[in-house]
């Protein structure tokens, strides 16, 4: 930047600098250089230096839909802010691109995008040029697309010698270019890409763009930005073909698949962290600050804020994708923990609020009350869970009080409850821990009242664990039998159908010869062995619950691996070592998913680790969870002939991955682990297999199967192997009579097992500990005291079951709900999942009342691009609107 700066200040004809399409390095930058500012605005303001539109170059699959549009957010506001945004979204680096990005675009009244990576023989097979128009799903939006055949870097590394006085090598090579891409333009325009990864300024292209128009005086050579070029292309108003669909090849660049599952971790705490701000943290200050009559609750803006820019610079593509050096992904740790701590103080400080506006129920001396929170915008049934935390005095014993639950009407609540390990806040003499679940029914986008009532009269039982015979390791519900066989093998009956599923989340593992771009299998002399759950010893099989409501088998196995690839690679080590799993199974009453918790110690290297998931079902396609859409996928791959790379099985997923024939509809539900395989078995039927791990030592390669080049710097990568121990939560759903995932409400599902059922504490939260989701009690049975500092004279209003929101129709999703970035409006963002135009009722609480309500853009402003939606009626507290096919819709409510 010093240098580019010194070129800016020193040469007037150097005409622009485009920082790629971001402006996190202004921000770096201007932390140790502060007296530059004024400068750098200069040269924002007058064009010379391009910034934005995205505040970072994130991979799209990996994050959040909503993550994408607050980096764009960001970036816009930032830019504005520096004097100009680049008005065009140049995103050339991340590995594929989503279907949904013209609609994201087109949002920000950006009018293109400019990329490299993601075609496959599509480009060929429509005849498509340079230039074309990327329709959004069902053409809900549009914009210019540009492809950079040639990459990113079509004219990096100019040769600036000077013979004679003139740039001959630069010249040539110029002209090399320019002769290659305007065979696939459309256009007259060409764009020539003078810069690439680590690359600084060339000082001396206004002295080379001079030579060429010089000798070229026909075709003129410019030295602009990407907003200047498509203005030139736009100007043209050609008939450009078009194009739909997401960009998953790698005809054309390395598309380099296997980020999705290199360093899973990382994956993991991403999604739950997205999570925590978009169904928990913003929606629920945006709850308080919206039902606060008084107007005394300080919406949290600048938190929110600070902690999801810290969660984006999480998000550039070698970061989020974990293919950068260990040095990189362990400072990820540290941003990931800012924004959960600043997530988790929203959370409670809305809270706090928010319980002095409940009318609680009263309930008598010995009881503590404590509410249920649904995130979702839909009346809900499902398992909610909390642990007690048991103080107790030294050498003394501990026993759970004995209890019962009552909810805000009296009525008897069935729990259970197990001991359980968890890590102490405390000395971990001094507390004992027990996990209490039941089966709760919460209003849509809202909350209900319960309360833990002491009384030493009444008698639970406690359901030990306890090993059971061999021959009765089964758990069932109204829904599913489920069966494990003595050496692991899990079956599942499902009842409705009476149709056995066999071999129900079987353990695969097999070497990886790759790095973290590619999962990679045996090469011409390289050999290597599977090994599965049959090759497990199983220790036990043992009934955790066995209740009325609830029921849970664990399986605990050791699977023996190779410790590694051998040191010639040309297979795995002779030396097997231990790796332990644990296998938990939940089923629950009333829900119909089988849920599967996977502990995972892994011990060895060079390997990749799935469970899989045999169907029944013979299909060609796939459907796979995406950013506001569910993306339908073809089973068998393209052909990969004359490919960059060839493709690649395995592919990504959000929330659930599912497959459908005219009968049932089979799915796969996960937290936080993006890769899948769609694998065709011998007799038609499809095998869903999800990766747990994947195990690689370097970060990058060559001369193996997935690729035979480098994609990056050789480098050894020891964390990347993910040694340790591993959580992992998946979840199965049979759906029978269903004609596709969407009347099976797969996308529901998908959202109800990642957004769980929260449980929220108004003693403990106002204790000095200020914990939100567990009750502390000592020995006796008397809570943690409040810190009665928190109170006020508040007189309650809200009822003790209330309900913020309900969408009466579960086609359309609701995506974020939040204060508006500018003024004190509701922002609530909708998608409509379906492929038909679907319409719905908003409900708001009873006294809410609805002055003024229209349809905004992505930055909350009049649109100018239209968006297919409508408000088709207002009245108090209810909203009726229409959206056509795929459409995003952002409302901004005046109230």
């Amino acid at each position: 930047m010093d240098k580019l700066i010194q070129i800016l200040k020193s040469d007037p004809n150097y005409r622009n600098f485009t920082l790629d399409g971001q402006v996190i390095p202004i921000e770096d930058y201007l932390d140790v250089r502060p007296q530059t500012e004024n400068e750098i605005r200069k040269y924002v303001k007058n064009g010379r230096l391009s910034v934005g539109p995205m505040y970072i170059l994130p991979d799209e699959f990996l994050v959040s839909g909503e993550s994408l549009i607050r980096n764009f957010i960001f970036g816009i506001s930032i830019a504005q802010d520096l004097g100009r945004v680049m008005k065009s979204a140049y995103i050339p680096d991340p590995f594929g691109h989503i279907a949904q990005l013209p609609q994201i675009a087109s949002g920000f009244e950006l009018p293109s995008i400019i990329f490299e990576r993601g075609f496959g023989n599509e480009f060929e097979e429509n005849n498509l040029n340079m230039e074309f128009i990327w329709n959004a799903p069902s053409n809900a939006a549009s914009v210019l697309a540009i492809h950079l055949l040639r990459g990113y870097g079509s004219l990096a590394e100019l040769n600036t010698n000077l013979e004679e006085g003139i740039y001959n090598k630069a010249l040539e090579k110029i002209k090399r270019v320019t002769s290659d891409l305007e065979q696939y333009t459309a256009t007259p325009i060409l764009l020539l890409n003078n810069g690439s990864d680590h690359l600084e300024a060339y000082s001396e292209i206004p002295s080379i763009v001079k030579q060429w128009n010089e000798l070229y005086p026909d075709v003129l050579l410019e030295q602009n930005d990407f907003e200047y070029y498509i203005n030139k292309v736009l100007g043209f108003k050609s008939n450009l073909k078009e194009f739909q669909g997401e960009l998953r090849g790698a005809k054309y660049s390395h598309l380099l698949s296997g980020v999705l599952s290199a360093r899973m971790w990382i994956k993991q705490r991403n999604s739950k962290i997205e999570y925590y701000y978009e169904k928990y943290s913003e929606p629920i200050a945006a709850i308080t600050w919206t039902v606060d009559k008084s107007h005394v609750f300080k919406y949290p803006a600048s938190y929110i804020r600070l902690g999801l820019k810290w969660l984006i610079k999480n998000h550039p593509h070698d970061s989020i994708c974990g293919c950068s050096i260990d040095e990189v992904h362990r400072e990820m740790i540290t941003r990931f923990d800012w924004a959960e701590q600043i997530a988790e103080q929203i959370y409670k400080l809305s809270w706090l609020h928010l319980l002095n506006l409940i009318k609680f129920k009263q309930d008598k001396d010995n009881s503590y009350k404590f509410i249920v929170y649904n995130p979702l915008p839909w009346k809900r049934k499902d398992i909610i869970k909390f642990n007690y935390l048991l103080l107790k005095k030294k050498n003394s014993r501990n026993k759970l009080p004995i209890f019962h639950i009552i909810d805000d009407q009296n009525n008897e609540i069935e729990f259970e409850y197990i001991s359980i390990e968890e890590k102490p806040r405390f000395t971990i003499e001094n507390q004992t821990n027990y996990q209490i679940s039941f089966i709760a029914d919460i209003p849509a986008c809202g909350f209900k009242q319960y309360s833990i009532i002491l009384d030493s009269d009444f008698h639970k039982k406690h359901v030990e664990e306890l090993a059971i015979s061999l021959a009765k390791n089964t758990i069932e519900n109204e829904f599913y039998k489920v069966e494990v066989k003595s050496k692991g093998q899990i079956d599942v009956f499902d009842k409705e159908s009476s149709t056995l599923y066999t071999n129900i989340c079987y353990f695969e593992d097999v070497g990886d010869w790759g790095d973290e771009y590619n999962f990679s299998g045996p090469y011409k002399k390289q050999i290597d062995k599977k090994y599965t759950t049959e090759d497990a010893k199983i220790l036990d099989i043992t009934q955790i619950l066995n209740s009325n409501t609830q029921k849970m088998l664990r399986i605990r196995m050791i699977l023996k691996l190779p410790s590694s690839l051998a040191l010639e690679r040309l297979k795995r080590e002779e030396n097997l070592i231990d790796n332990f799993i644990n296998v938990s199974i939940s089923l629950y009453k009333g829900i119909k998913r089988i849920d599967f918790e996977v502990e995972v110690t892994n011990n060895s290297k060079d390997h990749r680790i799935r469970a899989l998931f045999p169907s029944k079902v013979k299909t060609k396609e796939v459907y796979a969870d995406g950013h506001f859409y569910v993306v339908p996928r073809t089973i068998d791959l393209p052909n990969g002939k004359r490919w960059m790379q060839k493709p690649s099985p395995t592919n990504h997923q959000k929330d659930f991955v599912a497959i459908c024939d005219t009968q049932n509809c089979f799915a796969v539900l996960n937290r936080g682990l993006p890769e899948y395989e769609a694998i065709k078995n011998e007799d038609g039927t499809i095998t869903l297999a999800i990766t747990l791990l994947r195990c690689i030592g370097w970060l990058s390669r060559q001369k193996m199967d997935a690729r035979r080049n480098n994609a990056g710097p050789s480098l050894h990568t020891p964390d990347a192997q993910c040694i340790g121990n591993h959580t992992f939560e998946l979840s199965l759903v049979i759906a029978n009579n269903k004609l596709d995932w969407n009347d099976a409400e797969i996308h529901i599902k998908g959202k109800e097992f990642n957004c769980p059922l929260q449980p929220i504490f108004p003693s403990i939260l106002k204790s000095p500990l200020g914990i939100v989701d567990k009750m502390i009690s000592t020995p006796l049975g008397t809570s943690i005291s409040s810190n009665e500092s928190f109170e006020n004279s508040i007189t309650p209003y809200l009822p003790p079951t209330f309900s913020f929101l309900e969408i009466a129709n579960k086609k359309i999703m609701l995506s974020i709900l939040k204060k508006g970035e500018v003024g004190e409006f509701l922002i609530i963002r909708l998608y409509n999942i379906s492929s038909k135009k679907e319409q719905t009722e908003l409900k708001f609480f009873d006294s809410f009342s609805i002055k003024h309500a229209e349809i905004v853009n992505l930055m909350e402003q009049s649109p100018t691009n239209p968006i297919k939606a409508t408000i088709d009626s207002t009245n108090n507290n209810k909203m009726k609107i229409t959206l056509e096919s795929n459409v995003i819709a952002t409302i901004k409510i005046d109230f």
